[in-house]
């Protein structure tokens, strides 16, 4: 920057010596012509890539003087995204100048109400400390923050949540779990929560807490309290996530696959106010699933994917979980019709999914239609047991079962014709015509 006139004179040699000053005489020296020094460093920062001399670590000196100029009590609102950066071929800004800033914030914007903080550039990685974040919590006034692709501990963010008082919404893209040993805290008006772990690396997790539900969704509608976990970990302690949120969760959502180190996975916690799960579990896993079951008495809606096992019956599922109002299965394999009427006193929705390859193996679902409020059915499977159909319509056309029905809708996948005789495919078409007349004719009766 050529300097055009002595005030620009004096910025340039603030700028560029800045780390030698005193601090504290600086802060005296710039009050009284902060706010245009300010704006003359974003005039800079706009003509910068046009007058780079590319022999200077420019945007560290720029970043070493915004202390000084982001400092007034008008504050309300503050985005680090906003703030003037030089694009040049030394385009960067170290961590600790960033946490310097931050660690300002509490006393030089000690009244904002909203704070947004990004990372300056995507060149490195950052992070906030213990007494960074001690400086956000001096702001008595927030009531949104936002901490975006920034790393921040666990235990940091709930003692924000605990000591800003007048917090609505905190969210946080890149939180570490640093409290794996212990059962997660918050306050208790937190009451809409969502952790989301999909690409979880290194234990980082993205974590937004709102004091309100979402006003525009319908199902948050009665909900008094709602905290929900999608989990995909790449390694069994991944899922010590759950052990820290364990005691709060009302949904959970897990994918995972084989892990290799699956014979090291600890139980499940016990998930005391869990109401709606989808588990996805493959090969070695499924010794996990039975473990999550256990958790099943408060659950009223469960989605199930490639849960494949001979020990587990529908009887089983529902013993566990005699509060399901829904149960959906995808590419699942269930064996023993054995679901009893107690069981499912609950129960609403039924969906069964599959695309078995296998033709030796036969799905069979009646015992689940004897649900005295079962209202909507949906059955999508390629080799459908019917050997008992003519009980089971029967039972239908009696009004004995289905009397809630409204909707259903039951197909049946390719049949592996090369391993059936004609007269057993002619005995298939026939069962599974006459039951989904009978069905057809109990919803109009």
């Amino acid at each position: 920057m050529e300097p055009s006139s002595l005030f620009d004179m004096t910025i340039k040699a603030v700028f560029d010596n800045v780390k030698k000053y005193d601090k504290h005489l600086l802060k005296t020296i710039i009050a009284p012509v902060r706010q245009k020094m300010l704006k003359r460093m974003y005039e800079m920062a706009d003509n910068h890539r046009f007058e780079c001399d590319s022999l200077d670590d420019h945007n560290e000196k720029l970043w070493a003087i915004l202390p000084f100029l982001i400092n007034s009590k008008k504050y309300t609102k503050l985005n680090t995204f906003d703030l003037p950066l030089m694009y040049c071929p030394s385009f960067t800004v170290a961590n600790s100048r960033f946490q310097e800033f931050i660690r300002c914030l509490g006393v030089n914007a000690p009244n904002l109400r909203e704070l947004k903080i990004f990372t300056p550039t995507f060149s490195q990685e950052y992070s906030l400390e213990e007494r960074d974040l001690n400086s956000i919590i001096q702001l008595k006034n927030l009531a949104i923050l936002k901490i975006i692709f920034v790393c921040v501990p666990l235990s940091g963010i709930l003692a924000i949540s605990h000591r800003c008082e007048n917090l609505k919404t905190l969210e946080a893209y890149t939180v570490k779990n640093d409290v794996e040993s212990q059962s997660v805290t918050f306050r208790n008006d937190f009451v809409h929560v969502y952790i989301d772990a999909r690409s979880i690396e290194h234990g980082m997790f993205k974590l937004v807490m709102n004091t309100t539900m979402p006003s525009l969704d319908p199902k948050f509608a009665e909900s008094k309290q709602y905290t929900k976990m999608i989990l995909s970990p790449n390694k069994t302690s991944d899922i010590s996530l759950v052990h820290s949120f364990a005691e709060k969760l009302t949904k959970i959502r897990i994918f995972s696959p084989d892990l290799d180190d699956v014979e090291e996975m600890v139980d499940f916690p016990p998930l005391p106010q869990i109401k709606s799960a989808s588990i996805n579990f493959r090969g070695k896993m499924m010794h996990a699933f039975m473990s999550f079951m256990k958790s099943g008495e408060t659950l009223q809606k469960l989605k199930l994917s490639y849960i494949r096992t001979k020990e587990t019956t529908f009887g089983e599922i529902f013993s566990l979980c005699p509060n399901l109002q829904s149960l959906q299965l995808y590419n699942c394999n269930f064996f023993g019709n054995d679901a009893t009427v107690d069981a499912m006193l609950k129960l609403k929705r039924f969906r069964w999914q599959s695309k078995e390859k296998d033709p030796s193996v036969w799905f069979a679902f009646s015992s689940v239609l004897s649900a005295p409020l079962l209202e909507r059915v949906e059955i999508h499977l390629p080799n459908i047991d019917f050997s008992d159909n003519a009980t089971v319509i029967a039972q239908i056309e009696r009004r004995e079962i289905l009397r809630n029905l409204k909707n259903f809708a039951i197909g049946r996948a390719r049949l592996y014709s090369e391993d059936k005789n004609e007269g057993n495919f002619s005995i298939y078409l026939n069962s599974y015509t006459e039951l989904k007349n009978a069905i057809e004719n109990a919803i109009s009766a």
